[in-house]
């Protein structure tokens, strides 16, 4: 049965929300920013992360020359605000400039993919669906011979592991879409039964993409850009014996056979990957690489120095959303409630949804944020309990980088699980507030150097 239509927040209840309930929703982590919503409650973080990295990636893209196609890796922590921004993106692309506007076609990935194993072959068909369900585009693939057999080719590859798709195009497409998400191990049939089939997938799309190209020329538009979102949550595991991973398998030696499509692309990758930033060189052609990194709540090196603009940024954000004189019992409260987060915008949202579980009645003190804060941190310790990185971590939080002979695999799971994040500027890192609480970190404390103390 099909999901009911979301009725968009700001048309819902009236903000900043001033009731407990209203709070809630107004800081529901499964509401996405759209349309009159994303223009109201998006806040503009550029200054304060570094630099404009959506007007680069604007700017790349429509300085393009015409048959010349970018590929632009995009990553960040999981709740830093990348489809947020990715969104905002959106706008810009499809906004005429200089006589210039383009069509984005958006692919969700928890919403196409089994994320827990993903490889090239399901994500090409992915696109494939995408493409037919995008509203501007589906009349011209419905009609496109070359979309037809693609479809065919599709059913005839499928069949053998004892998938029956329907003839008719677009409701056969939707039928595998929804099968491919929730019926287990279908996935892995498909990367079976495909996983030959690649270079016939590609030169199909190609072909249908400069169908749908000539097609949007005729409504004066310069091009397409396909934005695949949320593709850096595909589960990091570790494949033959720790020889690879599921990230270096899919998103280093498969994913860059996707620039054969000729076609602009925005592509999410987790940000342990920028750590093979010559890798990731190394396969794409001349890639457009940008991280969007959390809001700084302190100075690198200065934990106890509040970083006023980063701050002042991330507290307009939850005001446009709840009446923070009504959530927080004063401006002590509100700033701790920031400097809980660590700048990580999903993580400041939480808290306030967890403050207002504990004490409906609203009027939040500090006391109130650290007792709200209790489970995130127990999650962290779980995490850290054992490891044999945690002295090296305090490194981290004194000099904001990581030691030299870290190890990669222990670096990429700090940085994807969030125990460490990173911030820009000049590229700095530091330990989560929450996971700096852990009795796992706090004891692996080094000692101090003889000499010191009083």
């Amino acid at each position: 049965m099909a999901n009911a239509p979301q009725i968009p927040l700001i048309d819902d209840i009236a903000l900043p929300a001033t009731t407990r309930r209203d709070m809630k929703a107004a800081c529901d982590l499964q509401f996405e920013l759209k349309d009159k919503a994303l223009e109201r409650l998006r806040v503009d973080l550029a200054e304060v992360r570094g630099g404009r990295v959506l007007d680069h990636i604007e700017g790349d893209i429509r300085d393009a020359r015409r048959g010349t196609y970018r590929t632009v890796l995009f990553s960040g922590h999981v709740g830093s605000g990348k489809t947020t921004e990715l969104r905002w993106l959106t706008r810009l692309l499809e906004a005429t400039k200089e006589g210039q506007c383009f069509h984005v076609v958006w692919i969700d990935a928890q919403e196409y993919l089994d994320l827990n194993a993903v490889q090239l072959p399901e994500f090409l068909v992915a696109v494939f669906n995408a493409l037919i369900e995008d509203p501007l585009l589906k009349p011209y693939v419905s009609a496109s011979t070359t979309a037809k057999e693609t479809w065919r080719r599709l059913r005839e590859w499928l069949k053998p592991i004892g998938l029956d798709l329907e003839g008719e195009l677009s409701l056969g497409a939707v039928k595998l879409k929804a099968r491919a998400k929730t019926e287990f191990g279908l996935q892995k049939r498909m990367q079976e039964a495909l996983r030959t089939r690649i270079t016939e997938l590609l030169a199909l799309l190609s072909e249908l993409l400069v169908e749908l190209r000539a097609a949007l020329a005729k409504q004066h538009m310069d091009d397409i850009v396909i934005v695949a979102d949320n593709l850096e949550k595909i589960l990091l595991t570790e494949l033959d014996h720790g020889v690879t991973n599921t990230h270096d398998l899919f998103f280093i030696e498969q994913l860059p056979k996707v620039q054969q499509l000729q076609v602009h692309m925005v592509l999410t990758v987790p940000v342990s990957l920028h750590f093979a930033h010559a890798r990731l060189r190394q396969v794409f052609l001349n890639p457009t690489v940008k991280v969007l990194p959390m809001v700084p709540v302190h100075h690198l090196e200065q934990p106890d120095t509040p970083h006023d603009r980063g701050c002042a940024v991330l507290k307009e954000l939850l005001q446009r959303r709840v009446d923070t004189d009504k959530l927080f019992a004063d401006e002590a409260a509100l700033a701790h409630a920031i400097a809980l987060s660590g700048g990580v915008l999903r993580d400041l949202f939480r808290i306030v949804l967890e403050g207002l579980s504990r004490k409906p009645s609203m009027g939040l003190t500090v006391n109130d944020l650290d007792d709200s804060v209790r489970d995130m941190v127990s999650s962290f310790e779980r995490m850290l309990q054992g490891k044999a990185y945690l002295p090296q971590l305090h490194t981290i939080a004194a000099c904001g980088c990581f030691p030299v002979g870290f190890d990669d695999d222990a670096r990429n799971t700090l940085l994807h699980s969030m125990v460490v994040l990173e911030y820009n500027g000049t590229t700095w890192y530091d330990v989560h507030p929450l996971a700096r609480r852990t009795r796992a970190y706090l004891t692996a404390r080094p000692p101090a150097p003889e000499g010191d103390g009083a």
